[in-house]
């Protein structure tokens, strides 16, 4: 076309940014079995078998090299990985709490697993430190630990289970699919360039700055010891507007745990596998940052007596503050 600019080699940005588009949109196509998505459908991860496939090592390392090239060459693209994924690709350590960007749901269960004293239930869980995998209608047993199909989960060895369960779904599971993505990632990009973000600052520099619909927000937003007139309230949804792009993603991310808006808006937003409205909850104690419970959309809000306050905390909590989700 003669409306291609002759750069990067006589191949026009637009060209170059459709190419990018098609590679990395095939790259999720589930006849390769390459990435698996999230319960809620918005992220992705290497999959547990991607080993049917028998050069399935070779394409992650394609998709390594694609990803990098993407990221060089500024062309955001339209997949969202998980937070423990954006974290190996960073070298930090990924922590069991990290399930809840796979599956919220699962993430519940291991929260109820830890709170409560299964002594009288263990025998009814049925749970071996073993997960079972459907590979082509063949079931697989890995176990978790030398034996583990054959050691069943206690009252007294819970928390390791929920250890060593979070680590293989994240880690240990795909670590051949790891390494893979990161030899062709890192032959592009260093690690060392991108050690500098954060796995949330990394996406955004992946996948760009939503385009965060605040009125749709606010208006698909429910309120627990809130109403909507509270002045609190009134003032929060004046900062979100005032916030730059990037830090409504922030936001966004810091209390849902993801920066990604679902298609149709925020009336769809999910977490543990079904649809829960974005909440926002009094919290009494002033003197305490914003916090987020991301399985759940929450965000707890104290009830700032200004303005000012209420943005110097809100602004703090997004950049700097804990996530809202553990297992404590």
């Amino acid at each position: 076309s003669s409306g291609i600019n002759a750069e990067y080699g006589g191949i026009g940005a637009g060209v170059r940014r459709e190419w990018f588009s098609i590679l990395t949109n095939e790259m999720l196509n589930e006849d390769y079995a390459l990435f698996t998505h999230s319960n809620d459908g918005m992220t992705f991860q290497p999959s547990h078998i991607s080993d049917v496939q028998e050069d399935h090592l070779s394409y992650f390392r394609f998709a390594g090299i694609i990803m990098a090239l993407s990221l060089y060459h500024h062309n955001v693209i339209n997949i969202h990985f998980t937070k423990s994924f954006y974290k190996h690709i960073l070298g930090i350590p990924s922590d069991y709490t990290d399930v809840q960007s796979i599956d919220p749901g699962y993430a519940n269960s291991l929260q109820w697993l830890l709170d409560n004293d299964i002594s009288e239930f263990e025998n009814d869980l049925g749970l071996t430190f073993s997960e079972d995998q459907v590979v082509l209608g063949e079931t697989r047993v890995v176990e978790l630990k030398p034996g583990g199909a054959g050691i069943p989960v206690t009252e007294a060895n819970k928390a390791e289970y929920v250890e060593l369960i979070t680590e293989y779904k994240m880690t240990s599971g795909i670590r051949p699919q790891i390494n893979s993505f990161l030899e062709g990632f890192n032959t592009i990009v260093p690690a060392s360039l991108v050690a500098i973000f954060s796995e949330n600052e990394l996406e955004l520099l992946m996948c760009g700055v939503p385009n965060i619909d605040s009125v749709d927000w606010q208006l698909n937003t429910v309120y627990q010891n809130y109403s909507e007139t509270d002045q609190v309230i009134v003032w929060f949804w004046e900062i979100v507007t005032e916030l730059s792009p990037e830090d409504r993603a922030l936001l966004l991310q810091f209390s849902t745990g993801s920066s990604k808006v679902p298609l149709g808006g925020f009336a769809g937003l999910q977490g543990s596998g079904e649809i829960v409205p974005f909440t926002i909850s009094r919290v009494h104690d002033v003197s305490k940052l914003p916090t987020a419970s991301t399985c759940f959309n929450l965000l707890k809000l104290p009830n700032y007596k200004c303005k000012e306050t209420l943005s110097t905390m809100l602004r703090v909590a997004i950049k700097y503050g804990a996530e809202g989700f553990d297992f404590v």
